[in-house]
């Protein structure tokens, strides 16, 4: 898996115009924009997840809506069947499927390639199978009525979408400000060390499960918190959020960005999603447009659009 080159300055500016973008379409927008917004952030949110397991370890998962269905299927039951109210349940779904994920990968970490994913896959579809037929989950139905945090003793009030929205832009921000800080520390560079040439820092003893554990665990309970956040934007979820189409789409939006500067998956995240809603709207076979426009990048842009900025970086310099 290739990951593109450190920028720390790009990384920040890229970042802080997408945010910038983000809260001035939110503030002069309609209903509409405003939850296109939100859906962005919250698929932005979900893409620096996977962008982490797979630039700092190597580690490519099609299961990880998994992940994600873990966190809308708790914070639905969560507030439902026990009160919790929502803010609370995204914490709390944030630690359910971090243990999860650290029980997962004791068992997966080590495998590489085309192994690794094949059992996230696999494991992806049977989460899937199960939620679909449920019936404690919804079944097929999924489960609606799923309320949005109540913050009105500090007079806010989050039904509006343009709270909602700076309120998951704040989860995002914070989410951002952890990855980096875990990025530039020594255990992110032994994560990258590791997914350069693991065996390398097996013979000179290196720990490689327990990092890859680590970083394992912390992106799933990161896609659940996405998952968490989705449902309360859209008050309902169907075990359509946990198929392995949506683990896919996740991994497109990283490879369009660039892998491994996070900024560019928030940017792929953003490319992405406004072209599938575009296209859909306009042409029946808008998959086949995005499908071939896929290959072309990972054909002809192997950096994918952030390696582009890096290169009008150097041409404005």
């Amino acid at each position: 898996m290739h990951a593109v080159n450190n920028n720390p300055q790009l990384r920040l500016q890229l970042f802080f115009v997408l945010i910038m973008s983000a809260i001035i379409a939110n503030i002069f927008g309609g209903y509409f924009t405003r939850f296109f917004v939100a859906e962005i952030v919250i698929l932005s949110i979900f893409a620096i997840s996977l962008d982490f397991i797979a630039s700092r370890g190597g580690m490519v998962s099609l299961g990880h809506a998994m992940f994600l269905g873990i966190g809308a299927y708790a914070t639905a039951i969560l507030t439902l069947n026990y009160g919790i109210s929502p803010f609370a349940s995204t914490f709390l779904t944030f630690i359910i499927a971090s243990l999860i994920g650290l029980i997962i990968a004791y068992f997966i970490v080590l495998l590489d390639g085309i192994f690794f994913i094949m059992v996230t896959l696999a494991l992806g579809e049977m989460f899937n199978s199960w939620v679909f037929t449920s019936d404690y989950l919804g079944g097929s139905d999924g489960i609606s009525g799923i309320m949005r945090p109540d913050l009105a003793f500090i007079g806010i009030d989050t039904n509006n979408p343009l709270i909602f929205t700076f309120y998951v832009l704040l989860w995002l921000i914070s989410i951002y400000v952890l990855l980096i800080k875990i990025t530039d520390s020594p255990l992110g560079k032994n994560l990258d060390a590791i997914r350069q040439n693991s065996n390398r820092i097996s013979a000179i003893g290196g720990h490689t499960k327990a990092y890859k554990a680590i970083a394992f665990s912390l992106s799933a309970g990161i896609a659940s918190i996405a998952g968490s956040l989705y449902v309360q934007l859209n008050g309902f979820i169907s075990p359509e959020l946990t198929h392995w189409t949506v683990s896919g789409e996740g991994l497109i939006m990283i490879i369009v960005g660039g892998i491994g500067s996070i900024s560019g998956a928030i940017l792929g995240a953003t490319v992405v999603h406004i072209i599938q809603h575009e296209l859909s709207s306009i042409i029946n076979w808008w998959m086949l447009v995005i499908g071939f426009g896929f290959i072309l990048i990972v054909l002809f842009m192997k950096d994918g659009l952030w390696g582009l900025l890096e290169q009008i970086q150097k041409k404005l310099r």
